[in-house]
């Protein structure tokens, strides 16, 4: 069962698998099981506490979760047309890998409805909303975390700030057709975020692109988003190519 943000169970090929709690993880009245687990088990994914490579069976889930196989076979089977876990026949569910070439696509895909984002909020007429003063909070969030050195608070403050900029848009179609990409980006920034160099230039560029949009100036704010975007592939490729996937273990 979900125990204080944790999957807890009997299972020892599992352990406790740590699971974040996050506004994603929190039960929500409605949903079904089948939806719960599809999100428990996703969120588990992104944040790396289910680890590339690694194999579950779907009893082992289940029992975690506190929940029939039905359900979970249901999650499952959605996680795999998604992207995020690949079904084996005889060893269950394997956490999908990380591949370099994909997430060079995702940060193609990101630059392109981020840019849109950023362009759209560089446009707006001054004093009609209070997005300006959200982006510079965001961006304080940021730097604080690294002023603390808790680099996966920053990593979550960093895509919060550029979840900011897709939702505070006015179109709600990039956010929706960013969603699954900043997913998959995240969950990147965060199984590398020790590994990487120390992120202060990330901060410097959030507050040029934020700043640009302040300004007013829909060119500059693309052109600040462009070099960080690129800048960010160009530091995390090397890294995840780097790694080797395929543990069979779960580890955090």
């Amino acid at each position: 069962m979900l125990i204080g943000g944790t999957l807890a169970g009997p299972d020892s090929a599992l352990g406790a698998l740590p699971v974040a709690t996050t506004a994603e993880d929190q039960e929500l009245p409605s949903e079904s099981n089948a939806e719960r687990a599809y999100r428990v088990i996703k969120n588990a994914v992104i944040r790396g506490q289910l680890r590339p490579g690694s194999t579950v069976s779907e009893a082992q889930l289940a029992r975690k979760l506190g929940m029939s196989r039905t359900p979970v076979h249901q999650a499952v089977a959605r996680l795999e047309v998604d992207g995020w876990v690949i079904i084996t026949p005889r060893s269950g569910v394997v956490i999908a890998a990380i591949d370099p070439k994909d997430i060079e696509k995702v940060y193609e895909t990101l630059l392109a409805l981020e840019g849109a984002a950023v362009v759209r909020l560089a446009s707006r007429e001054r004093g009609r909303d209070s997005i300006d003063e959200e982006l510079l909070e965001a961006c304080a969030v940021c730097e604080s975390a690294l002023e603390n050195g808790d680099l996966h608070m920053w990593a979550d403050s960093d895509n919060a700030l550029h979840s900011s900029f897709l939702i505070s848009c006015g179109n709600h179609h990039l956010w929706r057709a960013a969603a699954t990409v900043m997913e998959q980006s995240h969950r990147a920034r965060l199984l590398t975020v020790e590994l990487r160099p120390w992120p202060a230039r990330s901060n410097e560029d959030h507050r040029k692109i934020v700043d640009a949009i302040i300004s007013r100036k829909p060119e500059a704010a693309y052109r600040a988003l462009e070099e960080h975007r690129r800048r960010g592939m160009d530091t995390l490729i090397p890294i995840i190519r780097a790694i080797s996937w395929g543990s069979s273990e779960l580890t955090v």
